[in-house]
């Protein structure tokens, strides 16, 4: 037997034991230091049929997200307040571990995490989506497929949601008197009728940069997952393999300006390791946003 084959064997067999030998030395099987994270790309317009889109890849674990807008009467008790609806999904290929016609229960956790973060810490705010107070507003359907869960999902998760929702234009739309929601802006009717036409000239002119705006986000909130092994050392952003020998994962949102959004810990964690975990996601945080900048840049410049 060869050595490779000896040590994917002892790998299988002895996972624990075998993540201990590197850890000793202060590494990873895949080579990493204990705090270092995996490489992250974003692309934005990934489905060109949604009103916005994006697919955010860290490591292997891969998530795409699209977002779909459709109008709605609103409430009585929050006339002016639109919704966020979201939904994700693991496809079929993303794990071995998937089985057909049920979500495994991480894909609900995430879902209600995310719920939180955008719009409990009101990064979307529902008034945003307001199109006609008391008659019409937005609906937003953020719909997301993780195609690779290898490891760090809400991670992945949030990063690509910012990004589909950075990447959504809102039609310029109006209600009718009866009642019907017409793209463009409402006419008055009150103008002169020189005047009327010459601003439609206008408008018609400027049809490519004023038939749409963007989606006004409050923050680009975003995550990091660190494991806890043993109890004792920090482990930053671990893959699916490392995730299944930790102790305990803390995940930590932050927003632009550094501040805690969310913790969210499964297992025992001690304050003093949910403040180094927290840490670290600060430092991440400006790798990613780096990242979401340069997803909207490419795309302003395409």
């Amino acid at each position: 037997m060869s050595s490779t084959l000896q040590a994917d064997a002892f790998k299988r067999l002895y996972s624990e034991e075998y993540f201990d030998n590197f850890i000793k030395e202060g590494l990873r099987p895949d080579g990493r230091g204990l705090g270092v994270c995996r490489p992250v790309t974003v692309a934005v317009n990934a489905i060109s049929s949604a009103d916005g889109s994006a697919i955010a890849k860290v490591g292997t674990s891969t998530v795409l997200a699209g977002v779909r807008l459709e109008v709605m009467i609103p409430s009585s008790e929050a006339p002016a307040d639109g919704r966020l609806v979201i939904n994700i999904e693991m496809t079929a290929l993303a794990t071995p571990d998937y089985r057909p016609g049920k979500q495994p229960p991480i894909t609900h956790s995430i879902q209600q995490r995310l719920q939180d973060v955008l719009v409990g810490c009101g990064v979307l705010q529902p008034k945003e989506l307001c199109i006609a107070e008391g008659r019409a507003v937005w609906v937003l359907y953020l719909d997301l497929y993780i195609l690779n869960a290898a490891g760090g999902l809400l991670d992945a998760s949030l990063l690509a949601a910012v990004a589909a929702l950075q990447d959504t234009q809102l039609p310029v739309v109006h209600v009718t008197d009866e009642g019907n929601v017409e793209r463009g802006a409402a006419e008055d009717e009150d103008e002169d009728d020189n005047v009327a036409a010459a601003a439609a000239a206008a408008a018609a002119a400027a049809a490519d940069s004023s038939s749409s705006r963007p989606l006004q986000l409050h923050g680009r909130p975003l995550a990091l997952t660190c494991g806890l092994y043993k109890g004792q050392h920090i482990v930053a952003d671990p893959d699916h393999e490392e995730e299944l020998l930790m102790s305990a994962t803390v995940s930590v949102v932050l927003d632009e300006a550094g501040e805690m959004l969310g913790v969210y810990s499964v297992g025992a964690a001690t304050p003093k390791q949910v403040l180094s975990c927290a840490e670290m996601a600060r430092q991440r945080h400006a790798e990613l946003l780096a990242q979401l900048e340069a997803a909207a840049n490419k795309m302003e410049e395409a």
